[in-house]
């Protein structure tokens, strides 16, 4: 038999797991055992409470060993160029060859802990005949003339049974009455599940793209996906799978993650996410769902397994050539809580009542600082607070446990009721510096980050390659987020830690980049996708990949892609908000002649056609608010839509003279005009219908974005194109002058 062992030598693609954010000093106070002896070459071990299993090929004998982890015994069993042993209870099956050069014949073979007696379950196996077991039921494929089907051996009935027909089915996992294997029948690998005591048979996933190495415990199962986007080059993640509910979560998203395991609420999985040339271990905790990596010493760990909090693993560190297996039982740690919270409104007039949202993690208990004072005010989860008199307040949201404690402040900008301009102060600030932010492209903001594209780096390049830039407002520091090597970059959009873009690469694609795990994905792959939107886990885009537009939906969350419209319009602009998307839409027109905006509701699955103008374009939403621009003025005025009683108003602003970048925040909507001879950007706030000039420069300001009390743009100007920002805040009363004077009775002075 060749050595199964040396086949699987190479660098494996990694598995990723846990619920807790380890630290460096966390995973070195690992307790960490060695179980193989010196010159042991030791791989694919499996655990079932305090005994562990492995083959050893030290001098080619492939030898099954099992190792009781209460005793410290290690047996070597009857067997010979034995491999992939797996164990349940009393009982270990693996697979056994016999024979010379490439005249080889198998067997599966079982063997009882109690009797210490090996015996043949059955000759029906093939080389690659991975066995699995749960109870008294065992699992395997055979392959055989090219075909390759799943088979079950129950131990208590002593009878043998086919559980495919498909021809194609490899590497079977169980767990109770189901079955899970990897499966070939329409050319690309996906994953099916077979119930015993139904008899049924269902496909779990549908991909494009291959789904390999299932396992399953209780209700989910888990397995290696490619939803990176490179069809004939694996770059796997980890899925799961909930029976119950049917919704896939991606686990990770590394791209370098394989052969999962899962045991009651944990994943585990190798990972090569790391520089080194090895993989890694991680841990994903599905209850708390937070990730880990669970060892880290630098040399390269394989195939993990796991049953309750022991890990086994095979491991490369002591060099030579030699594999030893390793384990450790990872400890119980309480994750540090992060605090987190939304506010609504962050901006209005006095008397201003705002709700917050506490969306902290691992927190026992919070306390509420409406104004920074020190003093809290609520321990509610989702307090309602009235701020009576205008102001800049700060908020203070304060987490704890038992150890640690985290906050997490915010600005609320209160309003006196009879506002005048001169009380807002304007704080103008320059974000970028390069001088090459990509012209036509809007800026976008988000709490305190602001992203945008950028074209500095092309130059020398035989290729445009624009990346896309962050500003961290609060640290005040400049991140280049992706360096491609080649494609233009266009249609940026951002929300939370995600940002979204079209590139330029073998056609025109949308990708997503997560700041949190700093990693990029492809969302679509139809060459020929234009203006992406993003809020929340949706994407939406208009996609051309039958020759005519369309509008589709990605969830990040289910990694489910929707198409939303099938008529046979052509979309124009769009935006989302919640699970309500608008769009431009020429559908009763000629050569692009009539547009009109439409709503869909993803809850619903309704449309709702909102203008009859035939000259509606640019559509934004905001909470029930939608609104857009009209073209039968030359001013192309803007008009606003309450989706709540479903009337239609226009916004009336008399001096502008040519409306165009639109964005709306709450009750404020901004937009660049041209009424001073060049652009400028401007506000107008729908509850008090005031304008505010917030840029005065003789440059061109154009595509404002507004998030709170900012707002973003861009700046062209003959040094070239930039990111600047305006923060509002309130102008602080002027506290009075004490005029003090003093008369000297004595001759002491002090």
């Amino acid at each position: 038999m060749r050595n199964v062992s040396k086949s699987y030598s190479i660098n494996l693609t990694a598995l990723f797991f846990f619920f807790l954010i380890f630290t460096s000093s966390t995973a070195s106070a690992l307790q960490e055992t060695r179980l193989t002896q010196n010159g042991s070459r030791a791989s694919t071990p499996a655990i079932y409470g305090d005994n562990v299993v492995w083959s050893d090929y030290v001098n080619d004998s492939g030898i099954i060993h099992l190792y009781n982890l209460t005793t410290s015994e290690d047996i070597q069993l009857n067997s010979s160029s034995a491999s992939w042993p797996a164990i349940y209870g009393n009982k270990i099956v693996w697979i056994e060859s016999h024979g010379y050069d490439d005249n080889y014949d198998y067997e599966l073979v079982g063997y009882d802990i109690p009797t210490a007696k090996r015996f043949q379950i059955t000759k029906n196996v093939s080389e690659y005949s991975i066995p699995a077991i749960y109870e008294n039921k065992i699992v395997w494929h055979y392959s055989e003339n090219g075909n390759s089907n799943v088979y079950m051996y129950d131990l208590s009935t002593f009878t043998k049974c086919k559980i495919t027909t498909s021809k194609e089915a490899l590497y079977p996992a169980i767990y109770a009455d189901r079955i899970v294997w990897t499966d070939y029948r329409n050319k690309i690998p996906n994953i099916y599940m077979y119930n015993l005591s139904t008899s049924k048979e269902t496909q779990i996933t549908n991909s494009e793209f291959r789904q390999l190495s299932p396992n399953i415990y209780g209700d989910n199962i888990i397995w290696e996906g490619d939803r990176g986007g490179r069809r004939y080059s694996l770059n796997p993640d980890i899925y799961m799978y909930n029976i119950s509910t049917s919704k896939i979560t991606q686990i990770t998203n590394s791209e370098s993650a394989s052969r999962p395991k899962i045991y009651k609420d944990n994943i585990i999985w190798m990972d090569s996410r790391n520089s080194h040339s090895g993989s890694d271990i991680y841990m994903y905790n599905i209850s708390m769902q937070e990730e880990a990596q669970i060892i880290m010493n630098g040399s390269t760990q394989n195939w993990p397994a796991i049953y309750e909090d022991r890990l086994v693993w095979q491991d490369w560190r002591n060099g030579n050539g030699y594999f030893d297996i390793y384990t450790c039982i990872v400890p119980t740690i309480v994750k540090s809580p992060i605090a987190n919270f939304s506010v609504t409104p962050d901006v209005g007039f006095a008397p201003l009542s705002v709700q917050f949202t506490d969306f902290s993690r691992n927190s026992v208990t919070r306390s509420w600082d409406f104004n920074n004072d020190g003093i809290p005010e609520s321990t509610e989860k989702n307090p309602v607070y009235v701020y009576t008199d205008p102001g800049n307040y700060t908020v203070n949201l304060t987490v704890s446990d038992a150890n640690t404690t985290d906050s997490k402040l915010f600005t609320i900008l209160v309003f006196p009721k009879d506002l005048v301009d001169n009380q807002l102060v304007l704080t103008e600030t320059q974000i970028s510096t390069g001088g090459e932010a990509l012209y036509g492209s809007s800026p976008k903001i988000y709490e305190d980050k602001v992203v945008w594209q950028d074209s500095r780096n092309n130059f020398g390049n035989q290729q445009q390659t624009d990346d896309i830039y962050m500003y961290n407002i609060s640290t005040k520091k400049e991140i280049r987020i992706t360096t491609p090597t080649s494609g233009f970059s266009s249609g940026l959009d951002f929300y939370g830690d995600r940002i979204v873009s079209l590139y330029g690469r073998n056609g025109i694609n949308i990708y997503m980049y997560n700041l949190s795990t700093s990693t990029e994905i492809q969302i679509s792959f139809n060459k020929y996708t234009y203006v992406p939107s993003i809020h929340g886990d949706r994407i939406v885009w208009i996609d051309d990949r039958n020759g005519k537009g369309h509008i589709f939906t990605y969830n990040v969350s289910s990694s489910k892609e929707t198409q939303v419209t099938t008529n046979e319009s052509v979309p124009g602009e769009l935006d989302i908000y919640g699970d309500r998307i608008v769009w431009r839409d020429y559908r009763n027109g000629i050569n692009y002649e009539n547009s009109n905006i439409y709503m869909y509701n993803l809850s619903t699955s309704k449309e709702t056609q909102i203008t009859v103008s035939g000259s509606a374009y640019n559509p934004k939403i905001y909470g029930d608010r939608i609104i857009w621009q009209d073209s039968r003025d030359e001013k192309s005025p803007i008009h606003m839509y309450n989706i709540l009683n479903s009337t239609e108003t226009q916004i009336t602003i008399p001096s502008s003279k040519s409306i165009f970048g639109l964005d709306i925040y709450e009750d404020r909507l901004v937009y660049t005009d041209s009424r001073n001879g060049n652009y400028d950007i401007f506000m107008y706030n729908l509850s008090t219908q005031k304008e505010i000039q917030i840029t005065t420069n003789k440059s061109n300001q154009e595509d404002p974005a507004i998030y709170g009390n900012r707002i973003v743009w861009r700046n062209h100007s003959k040094y070239g194109t930039d990111i600047y920002m305006c923060t509002i805040s309130l102008k602080e009363p002027r506290l009075p002058v004490a005029n003090l004077s003093t008369n000297n009775t004595s001759d002491f002075v002090p």
